[in-house]
C-alpha cells in the first residue's frame, strides 16, 4: 500500500511546479576556508563541530532530506563519522568526504559497501553508515532521504551547531503535528523556515533519564495522509495509536498468529506446577532462554513468533510477546505495555506518538497483583524491569482504547554494609567485611559478576581497584537465586586506611565506600535527577583498637533531611570500651528530582563529602608507650 501512495505522488509530483526556499547549504560543495579551520571559537574543547545542518520536507512526494556538514577538529572528534538510523527499503543515502593536501581539496565519496542495511521487520530497517577516511582536520557532508516526516529533527546535538535549519513546505497531502523539546529557543520566519545559530553542544549531568527529553528539537507524529483515491489517519490520539498497533501485521497479528510452537512448554508447566503465579514464574524463566539480540523494538521481526523461537534469538518485542502467547495459553491473563525506553525520550500524555515507541513488555495480574514482565534479561526477577524501561509511563493496549500504565520502580536499589576490622600496630586493619545486596543492587552484582571468567578473576579486579585491599577468603551466597539477596563476606586486610602523624592515628572509617567527589557540578540544572529508582544505603563500620592508644576525638554526628522529610543522612559515631562503631545511613526517597530540588540535593552530597573526610583521632593513653 505504501507503494501505490509514492506512485500517485510521483504522478502528481509530475503535474506541479515546486519551488523551494533557497537551502543553507549545498550537498559537496565545501570551502577552503571550513578546511582550514583549526577549532570552533565559542567552544575550543569542541572536538567537531556541526558546521550546517539542513532538513528539508518536500510538499509533493513527501521526502525529507537531510544534509549535514561536519568539521572534524581533533582526533577524538573522529568517533562522530559513524551512523546508525532507522529507515526503509527505499532510504538513501550518501556522502562526501573533504581533506586538503598541499592546498588542494581531496575528496572521498562514499560507497556502497560502506552502507550496511539490516532488516528489522517487514519495511523496517537498521542502516550503518561508516565513512571512509575520516582524520583530524577532515569535512565530510552526509546527506540521508526518506520518505514522510522523520520523528524528529533535533538543532542542538552532542557537538557544537554553527548552524541549524528547517524547512517545512506546507503540503495539501499531508497533516503532521511538530512539537518542541529542549530549553533553548528556535528562531522562525513566520513563515515555513525555522533555524538556530551557534547552538552549544549538549552536555548531560549524571542522572538524567535521557538527553532525548531536553535536546533542542522538533519531534513530528503524521496525523493523516490525503492523496486522491487514498486516505489514511495515524496518530490523532491515544486511542487511534492503540488500534493502529491492534491492526499491525508485525504487533497484533503476530499476537494472534498461532502457539502451537508453544504447546511442549504449555504441557510441561501444567504438570509441574498449580498455582498462576508459579506458573507465571515458570513461563517467564522458560521464555528468558531465548536470547536478546540486543535490538530494542515494539515490533516483531517477523509475522509468526515461531520464527524468532526456532532461531533462538530475537528482538526484545519477539521475546515478550512470546512471554504473551506463553501466558494466554496458560489460560493467565496478558496485556501487551508499549512504551519508549529511557534512551529515547518519555511519552507525552496530550501528544500521541506512534513514532516514540521502541519497546514492548508484558502485563499480567494474580491473585489481585499486578505485575510488569521483561523476559529479556535472564538475570532480572520475576517482576522487576529492567532501567531501560523505567521512564515513568507507558500504554496498555488491549481491544478497547488502551490505558496508561505507571512504569515506576516498585524496587529499591538497597544495600547494606558490615564491616568489623581490628588495628593492629603496623596501622593494618584486618577482619571481614560482610554485604547483602537487595533488588536492583543485587541485579548489579549479578551483572557484573558475570563478566568475569572466574571467582578469582572477580577478586583481583576488586583488589585491583581498591589499592591496599588484600582478600584472604570469600563466600557468595543467592547468585543463581534471582528472588533472593546477593550477600558476601570477605576476608580482609587493608593496609592504606590508617595514617600516623607524630604521635597521633588518624582513622577513616568510610574506608573504600567514602564518597570523594560530588556528582552534581552545575551550579543550576534545567532538567530533573534521575536515579530511576530510590536507594537506600546502610554502612556499619565497628574498629577495635589497639592496647596503648584511646580516642582522642571522633566527628560531631549528623542528620540532614530534603524537604520531602524522606531523603535524608545519618552519620553516627559511639564509643565503646576500645570499640568505635560508625553508622551511615543514605535514604534517598525518591526516584525522581526536580530541577528546584537540585541545589539542596547537591549540598547533601557535598555535606557528605565533607563528613566522611573527617577522621577518627587516636592518641597513646597516659602512661602508655606509643606504636
Amino acid at each position: 500500500m505504501k507503494k501505490s501512495i509514492f506512485l500517485l505522488l510521483a504522478i502528481l509530483a509530475c503535474n506541479t511546479a515546486i519551488t523551494y526556499a533557497k537551502a543553507p547549504i549545498k550537498f559537496g560543495k565545501v570551502t577552503q576556508e571550513e578546511l582550514e579551520m583549526t577549532q570552533y571559537d565559542l567552544d575550543t574543547s569542541a572536538v567537531a563541530v556541526v558546521l550546517c545542518k539542513y532538513g528539508q520536507l518536500n510538499s509533493t512526494d513527501l521526502s525529507f532530506t537531510e544534509t549535514r556538514r561536519v568539521k572534524i577538529l581533533k582526533k577524538a572528534g573522529t568517533e562522530y563519522s559513524e551512523f546508525t538510523f532507522s529507515g526503509d527499503n527505499r532510504t538513501m543515502v550518501k556522502a562526501k568526504v573533504f581533506k586538503l593536501i598541499d592546498g588542494e581539496i581531496i575528496e572521498d565519496k562514499l560507497k556502497r559497501e560502506s552502507i550496511f542495511k539490516e532488516r528489522v521487520t517487514d519495511d523496517y530497517y537498521r542502516i550503518r553508515v561508516a565513512l571512509p577516511n575520516v582524520k583530524e582536520g577532515t569535512v565530510y557532508d552526509i546527506q540521508v532521504t526518506h520518505e514522510f516526516l522523520p520523528g524528529e529533527f533535533a538543532f542542538q546535538e552532542d557537538l557544537p551547531v554553527l548552524h541549524s535549519e528547517l524547512y517545512l513546505e506546507t503540503s495539501p497531502y499531508i497533516e503532521f503535528r511538530k512539537r518542541k523539546v529542549g530549553f533553548l529557543p528556535i528562531q522562525s520566519d513566520g513563515k515555513n523556515t525555522y533555524y538556530c545559530d551557534n547552538m552549544e553542544a549538549f552536555k548531560p549531568e549524571p542522572f538524567i533519564n535521557s538527553a532525548e527529553n531536553y535536546k533542542t528539537k522538533f519531534e513530528f507524529d503524521i496525523l493523516n495522509i490525503s492523496v486522491p483515491g487514498y486516505y489514511r489517519s495515524y496518530t490523532t490520539s491515544w486511542e487511534a495509536v492503540n488500534n493502529r498497533l491492534a491492526s499491525h501485521t508485525f504487533f497484533g497479528h503476530a499476537i494472534f498468529s498461532g502457539s502451537g510452537y508453544l504447546s511442549s512448554i504449555k504441557k510441561d508447566i501444567e504438570a509441574d506446577y498449580t498455582t498462576p503465579l508459579e506458573k507465571v514464574q515458570a513461563a517467564y524463566d522458560a521464555i528468558k532462554k531465548i536470547r536478546w539480540n540486543e535490538y530494542k523494538s515494539v515490533y516483531t521481526s517477523t509475522e509468526a513468533l515461531s520464527s524468532a523461537y526456532k532461531e533462538g534469538e530475537a528482538n526484545s518485542a519477539d521475546i515478550n510477546l512470546m512471554l504473551m502467547q506463553l501466558l494466554l495459553k496458560l489460560d493467565l491473563p496478558a496485556l501487551p505495555v508499549v512504551l519508549s525506553t529511557r534512551d529515547n525520550g518519555m511519552l507525552h500524555i496530550v501528544y500521541p506518538s506512534l513514532e516514540k515507541l521502541n519497546y514492548v513488555i508484558v502485563w499480567t495480574e494474580i491473585d489481585g497483583k499486578q505485575y510488569l514482565l521483561d523476559a529479556t534479561d535472564e538475570l532480572l526477577p520475576l517482576g522487576m524491569l529492567p532501567k531501560r524501561c523505567l521512564n515513568e509511563r507507558g500504554r496498555l493496549v488491549t481491544n478497547e482504547s488502551g490505558k496508561w500504565i505507571d512504569l515506576e520502580a516498585s524496587e529499591k536499589d538497597q544495600e547494606t554494609i558490615l564491616y568489623n576490622l581490628t588495628l593492629d600496630e603496623e596501622l593494618n586493619l584486618e577482619g571481614n567485611v560482610s554485604f547483602a545486596r537487595y533488588s536492583y543492587a543485587a541485579y548489579d552484582f549479578r551483572k557484573n559478576y558475570k563478566e568475569f571468567a572466574s571467582e578469582d578473576d572477580f577478586l583481583t579486579a576488586i583488589e585491583a581497584s581498591n589499592p591496599g585491599l588484600l582478600i584472604k577468603d570469600y563466600n557468595l551466597e543467592n547468585l543463581s537465586n534471582l528472588d533472593q539477596p546477593i550477600k558476601e563476606k570477605y576476608d580482609i586486610k587493608i593496609s592504606n586506611k590508617v595514617e600516623k602523624i607524630n604521635n597521633m592515628i588518624l582513622v577513616n572509617p568510610f574506608l573504600f565506600e567514602q564518597v570523594e567527589e560530588n556528582p552534581f557540578k552545575l551550579e543550576n540544572r534545567e532538567y530533573p535527577v534521575d536515579f530511576a529508582y530510590c536507594k537506600t544505603k546502610y554502612l556499619i563500620t565497628r574498629i577495635t583498637i589497639p592496647e596503648g592508644y584511646q580516642i582522642e576525638s571522633t566527628p560531631q554526628p549528623i542528620k540532614a533531611f530534603l524537604p520531602d522529610k524522606k531523603s535524608n543522612i545519618l552519620i553516627n559515631y559511639s564509643v565503646i570500651g576500645n570499640n568505635i562503631n560508625v553508622t551511615y545511613k543514605l535514604n534517598l526517597a525518591k526516584s525522581r528530582y526536580m530541577a528546584k530540588e537540585y541545589p539542596l540535593l547537591k549540598a547533601l552530597y557535598s555535606e557528605i563529602i565533607k563528613k566522611q573526610a573527617e577522621p577518627i583521632i587516636l592518641k597513646p593513653a597516659q602512661n602508655e608507650a606509643s606504636l
